[in-house]
């Protein structure tokens, strides 16, 4: 039986939460601390996905060579803000590399480990917070114009299929038979059946952390500022404090979920993180006259739409300009515009009556697989975060390799790829 610890968690997003909920259920004291409330941050505003078949790396060959293309396309899925570039070049190095032929097959293999375990993973902690209703495993179809989009991304599916995804090629007619809403103009589709889809990511969080209140956790609204450490010891240093923003807490154990932030608080132990913000943005379409019965993925624009309980979200593009930038709110509203190029039924006002806009950062590292790793040089600390557009997909994993680093048990998967000093 696991010796039950007081576990420090910051971090109170999906990751932070299904970690602490997960360290609760093993019979740990678990504190959570952030500025913010659970879900509140990136996790209030994601896609929805459980996109548990997405185990392709962002960077794969080629891939570096249409990024001019993208930055030059006010439409297009990535922009980088000019004042930011030479202090983002690091990572963009360290992005071309990881997508080279000899790094993609293990990144795709560390990021399906991961992914094979996500929606067991899940099971208990949705059951747990009375959410198994939330979750809706109905697939997920990606749409193409024509077929030189699909060799686009020829790659990515053969990376797929290499590790067991199901994966059903479909045409003009069975799109609209799958997909009623959905205007003319693909010439292919392809169904994910594994896919799934949350109602509610806000839900999933206060939902969790509700559970974990209830069940005697504690959730401490404060920012933290600082550790405090004591010299290393044979086993190595540890952390005994943090510095918050209402005073110094004591620490047993260290779990640091913090999203994009992470690596601030990384870096304060000696761990240097090519950490990013990959910013994203979201249209919610409350009153919109569509009936949407999955995911829908469209190949060449690089956005997603996603039937939810609030409405109809449409989400998607990355943005590079660091945590302090303002949002720049007309990339919202170009996925507007491209999804009324999809669904005919979204053009007037009226469909578009209540529509909400939103932004948040993605934690976004150059391999696109997560940390998820013991801090070298302190016995006490834990990191968890790094996991770009799957944060929601494989939180609950995250939390229970953490729980069974933590607990010294066994993982199940080896863990060695998501080590923090792999950089």
């Amino acid at each position: 039986m696991v010796e039950p610890r007081h576990v420090t968690v910051i971090g109170a997003g999906v990751v932070g939460i299904a970690t602490a909920l997960t360290l609760q259920r093993d019979g740990h004291r678990v504190t959570v601390i952030d500025r913010l409330a659970p879900g509140q941050a990136t996790s209030f505003g994601n896609a929805g996905g459980m996109g548990v078949t997405e185990m392709q790396p962002a960077s794969l060959p080629g891939t570096i060579w249409k990024v001019p293309g993208w930055l030059t396309d006010p439409e297009g899925p990535l922009a980088i803000r000019p004042a930011y570039l030479p202090r983002l070049a690091p990572w963009l190095w360290r992005f071309w590399r990881a997508g080279g032929w000899d790094k993609v097959t293990a990144l795709a293999d560390a990021q399906a480990a991961l992914n094979d375990r996500a929606r067991a993973d899940w099971q208990p902690l949705l059951a747990a917070a009375t959410l198994t209703d939330q979750l809706k495993v109905n697939g997920a179809l990606t749409l193409y114009r024509d077929d030189a989009g699909y060799r686009a991304d020829a790659l990515s599916w053969q990376l797929r299929r290499e590790r067991g995804v199901e994966i059903h090629a479909v045409g003009p007619d069975e799109i609209h038979q799958l997909e009623p809403d959905i205007g003319p103009g693909f010439a292919r589709g392809v169904l994910m059946p594994d896919w799934g889809h949350v109602l509610d990511p806000e839900r999933i969080v206060t939902g969790m952390a509700t559970r974990f209140v209830g069940d005697g956790g504690e959730i401490v609204r404060a920012e933290v500022t600082g550790l405090v450490t004591e010299a290393g010891q044979p086993e190595g240093g540890r952390v005994t404090a943090l510095q918050t923003t209402i005073g110094e807490r004591p620490v047993d154990r260290l779990v640091v979920c913090a999203g994009a932030w992470s690596h601030k608080i990384a870096a304060w132990l000696g761990d240097t993180v090519p950490l990013e913000s990959e910013r994203g943005y979201h249209v919610t379409l409350p009153a919109a006259p569509v009936a949407l019965r999955r995911m829908v993925i469209i190949g060449e624009d690089h956005f997603v739409m996603t039937p939810m309980s609030m409405g109809l979200r449409i989400a998607g593009t990355v943005e590079m300009g660091g945590l302090d930038g303002a949002p720049n709110m007309a990339r919202a509203r170009v996925l507007l515009d491209k999804a009324r190029r999809v669904l005919p039924a979204l053009v007037g006002a009226a469909a578009v009556e209540g529509k909400t806009e939103w932004s948040g950062h993605r934690p976004a590292l150059p391999d696109t697989i997560p940390v998820i790793s013991a801090a070298p040089g302190f016995a006490n600390v834990f990191y968890g975060f790094g996991h770009g557009h799957l944060g929601l997909t494989q939180a609950a994993v995250t939390g229970r390799i953490l729980a069974d680093l933590l607990g010294e048990g066994e993982t199940g998967i080896d863990v060695s790829a998501y080590r923090v000093g792999r950089f």
